[in-house]
């Protein structure tokens, strides 16, 4: 692996410009993490009976729990870093080589982590995780490799979806489809998601929040870089992206509203927005919003014929950590053991951990009864994780910029995407030739 001390910095630069960008699926959905920093570690002997977990997500304390079970004299400390810190905090214990037992990872941010020492490989003995390999999607099971495709350093335990939620009653009061499976087969035609947008906006309701949402879309379905760094959104798919994108531009077809905003939630509240693009944890963000719209929200795949992926939930394991062995014990356990116990209403990673019965006869209120975790792992079987690189971050803010600066000038569509390709490759080349350089090295 790329030495932490040589690109440190780099990675550090990247987290301070992009960090709080991207938002995330919760483990459990319904559980909000505290906004308390990690202790700083003691650097002190290992102590046997006592486990450190960093974690960002909420909801794990149930897990801990069933695994001190089998080890009751064990102290398990449960460290939560808000979201827009842990990156920092992570990178910061590992480089003063002082770093918890454990460490939870999102799907997001794990480029950050597959180019640097201190993490250990788990297809080494003593963990030989490469037994579970085929207990995992090949696509999952990559994207837990380091960036080179040599080590296995992240383990993952749960992944997720992309989803449309959309107003049931709004679809069926225009005369569109209103039945999940029905106005997805529906929306799979770009000119029929089109057309129904056109239509809502003449009763000033919305499909979309801004222009470039839709192609953000596509973005769930294909990474940025494959793993020697090439570029891997110049193609038809991305072509077809950035046209619907400029159609949306040219007929005005966008809310002008976010709904992390004041103004974005009331639109949601009085159906001013009738349809938004969120990971499954999207469900519990729009009941917290709206609650008096309960019932009238559904849920289902993306338009455009896609499956897109919202994220993952990783474990990673220190090779300072004090209690290697332990934290392998509680990393193996919760993705092979509880996650069949159903994790909240995340789709388990590890197969044989799939076909929960409870899990897929459960319903829920808010989406007028709907069945959503038959769903989520229904179309789990159609999508495909991708690899996340240490440069993702930083491209992405790139992409993201030039894509909206093409559609506005209204340039050619071939043009915008070859122009944020070049401004991509130009300003990351250095980065991009430390990365290759040190794998071609290994």
């Amino acid at each position: 692996m790329v030495k932490l001390t040589k690109i440190f910095m780099l990675l550090l630069l990247f987290i301070v410009t992009t960090t709080g960008c991207f938002r995330s699926e919760p483990l459990n959905p319904a559980s909000s993490a505290p906004a308390e920093k990690p202790a700083p570690s003691t650097g002190k002997a290992a102590v046997p009976n006592r486990l450190t977990v960093w974690t960002h997500y909420g909801g794990i304390e149930p897990m801990a729990d069933k695994f001190k079970e089998s080890y009751p004299e064990l102290s398990i400390d449960i460290k939560i870093i808000p979201y827009s810190e842990y990156v920092g905090a992570y990178l910061q214990a590992l480089a003063d080589g002082k770093p918890p037992d454990v460490m939870m990872v999102d799907s997001t941010d794990f480029g950050n982590f597959s180019a640097i020492e201190g993490l250990e490989d788990l297809l080494k003995p003593p963990y030989q995780a490469g037994k579970y390999r085929n207990d995992f999607s090949p696509s999952l099971w990559e994207s837990g490799m380091s960036a080179d495709g040599s080590e296995l350093i992240g383990l993952p335990l749960s992944t997720a979806p992309t989803v449309t939620y959309y107003r049931e009653d709004i679809m069926k009061q225009y005369g569109f489809p209103s039945e999940p499976e029905e106005l997805a087969k529906y929306m799979e035609d770009p000119a029929n998601w089109l057309h129904m947008a056109k239509k809502l906006r003449e009763h000033n309701i919305y499909l979309t929040q801004w222009v470039n949402e839709t192609v953000q879309l596509f973005e769930r379905s294909e990474g940025i870089f494959d793993r020697k760094l090439n570029f891997m959104r110049y193609n038809e798919a991305f072509h077809k992206a950035v046209d619907i994108a400029k159609k949306v531009n040219d007929f005005g077809l966008e809310a002008h509203l976010d709904v992390w905003g004041d103004m974005g939630r009331k639109a949601v509240q009085d159906g001013t927005i009738a349809m938004m693009y969120f990971g499954t944890w999207g469900v519990e963000q729009i009941q917290a919003w709206a609650p008096e719209t309960a019932g009238k929200w559904r849920e289902t795949r993306l338009p455009f014929g896609l499956y897109g992926w919202q994220n993952s939930t990783n474990f990673l394991l220190p090779s300072k950590g004090a209690n290697k062995e332990m934290g392998w014990k509680f990393i193996e356990f919760a993705v092979t053991e509880y996650s069949k116990e159903g994790l909240s209403g995340a789709v388990p990673a590890y197969l044989p951990a799939r076909g929960n019965a409870k899990e897929l006869a459960a319903t829920n209120s808010f989406l007028g009864g709907q069945k959503t975790y038959a769903l989520h792992e229904d179309l789990m079987t159609r999508v495909r994780e991708f690899p996340s690189t240490p440069l993702d971050a930083k491209a992405q803010e790139i992409w993201e910029s030039e894509i909206a600066s093409g559609i506005e000038k209204r340039l050619d569509t071939k043009q915008i995407i070859a122009d944020a390709r070049d401004k991509i490759e130009q300003s990351l080349a250095k980065e991009k030739q430390i990365l290759l350089d040190t794998m071609k090295k290994k």
